[in-house]
């Protein structure tokens, strides 16, 4: 993973964020062709109808990912919170103990707790999640609560929710779903998705904005011009675009991404120009409350047959690419939700920048030894005065007789970092190496299979 400097590391704690200083927009997003990397439990298991909302962070060598799962597909307000872990992102382990943060039967949170965010603080795991009294999404659905935990299975939650609804006739008063919540100094600031109508088909929702001393004490952004209902007590920071953008009908689920120079932000929307369907479009922010959109929005769409609808569900900057574990699901009955995985390379609109590579370079893979996958990262510098040149990329294993073992990669590509997952259930134990060629430039390393 990419380290941040120490400065950053005391100022940012991010929820499945690590987001390095003044990048670029990322928009160059391509989806994972092994999705869904999370589908639904077994017949019988808790979550066998439904895994979907993943909140991922990375301690050490290990991805840690809390997600929501049910046993029914479309009672999606209804699920609980289960826990697994991975060592690549694209295979998981499921948790045997799961849920591990169910819905409490007399509790404000007994229809269900689906969504949530979670962050390492020092020793403690903290968690807003949101919970539903009649597992229902909107109308009278969904409050943002709070727990906490040292090993990330066992929780002690607060008794009462953490943030509410808005008063009647405001414009986040019939549903509530979380976002984003970052730790800046001492302080923490969140990105929720407020909302009225009926869900699905009927509900308008808009991204808020609010600030927290300890994450329990929350104050949600007030623009004081604005006095009147919707927005009497508090204002959406990115609403949902104008009668006829794809985002006309939401704007909601924002993930967002601090860097030296601002924020960025990743967020689903939707309307008639989409058919209704789900997509994923980018914004920037120089202080977190008055975003720019992207005017090449949506990023990211659907695709295969899996899914035909997206929620942008936890993101991370990790061995030189964006890393981003979205919802997908099927938009017709019975609305199943499941788990896939995106990747951007840290390159951006326009210019190249210096958080390009400046050379090419071949990395060791990770893990090795390994059984049976494993990940091989590369990075493609720019060319003269930063402008980007595209290479002929050439990343191939071989056995120790120089035989092709797999041809991981065979394409052009832009300046950038990559990463390459191997797959080696076919070969024996033993020593393997892989090439990199591109540009002229040549490299191999040896990797160890142990079965």
């Amino acid at each position: 993973m990419e380290r941040l400097s120490s400065r950053l590391s005391l100022l940012y704690s991010l929820t499945a964020l690590f987001c390095l200083a003044d990048l670029q927009a990322q928009v160059q997003w391509s989806n994972y062709a092994g999705n869904p990397v999370m589908d639904f439990g077994p017949s019988g298991s808790w979550d066998r109808g439904l895994a979907f909302l993943p909140a991922v962070i990375k301690s050490s060598d290990t991805l840690k990912m809390w997600y929501s799962g049910g046993a029914v597909s479309q009672s999606v307000a209804a699920a609980e919170i289960g826990y697994a872990w991975s060592l690549d992102g694209l295979d998981w382990t499921r948790y045997g103990g799961n849920p591990v943060l169910p819905k409490r039967p007399g509790e404000w949170d007994a229809g269900g707790t689906a969504g949530s965010v979670v962050i390492q603080d020092g020793d403690t795991l903290r968690m807003w999640y949101v919970g539903y009294p009649l597992g229902i999404i909107g109308p009278n659905g969904g409050s943002i609560g709070y727990a906490t935990s040292v090993n990330g299975i066992n929780w002690n939650r607060l008794s009462a929710p953490v943030l509410e609804r808005g008063a009647a006739g405001e414009w986040d008063s019939e549903l509530l779903d979380l976002g984003t919540i970052i730790k800046v100094g001492t302080s923490f600031k969140m990105w929720y998705s407020g909302g009225v109508g009926n869900f699905p088909l009927l509900a308008k929702i808009n991204t808020g904005y609010a600030t927290s001393i300890d994450g329990i004490q929350w104050l949600k952004h007030d623009d004081p011009s604005t006095t009147a209902a919707p927005f009497q007590f508090s204002d959406p920071v990115l609403p949902r675009g104008a009668p006829g953008s794809w985002d006309a009908t939401r704007a909601w689920t924002a993930k967002v991404c601090a860097t030296a120079s601002g924020y960025e932000l990743w967020y689903a929307g939707e309307s008639p120009t989409t058919g209704n369907l789900q997509v994923i479009g980018y914004a920037t922010s120089t202080d977190g409350i008055s975003w720019t959109k992207y005017s090449g929005n949506p990023v990211l769409q659907p695709s295969g047959t899996w899914t035909n609808d997206l929620l942008p569900s936890s993101l991370m900057l990790d061995g030189g690419q964006y890393r981003m574990w979205f919802t997908g699901f099927q938009k017709t009955f019975p609305y199943a939700g499941r788990i896939g995985y995106a990747t951007a390379p840290v390159t951006g609109i326009g210019d190249q920048r210096s958080d390009v590579a400046s050379e090419f370079k071949l990395e060791q893979n990770y893990p090795n030894p390994f059984n049976p996958t494993t990940v091989i990262s590369y990075h493609l510098p720019a060319g003269q005065a930063g402008l980007p040149v595209v290479s002929d990329v050439r990343l191939v294993v071989y056995d120790l007789l120089g035989r092709e073992v797999a041809v991981l990669v065979n394409e052009k590509k832009a300046p950038g970092s990559y990463s390459v997952r191997f797959d080696a259930t076919g070969p024996a134990t033993g020593v393997y190496l892989y090439r990199l060629v591109a540009g002229g430039y040549l490299e191999s390393r040896k990797m160890f299979l142990v079965r």
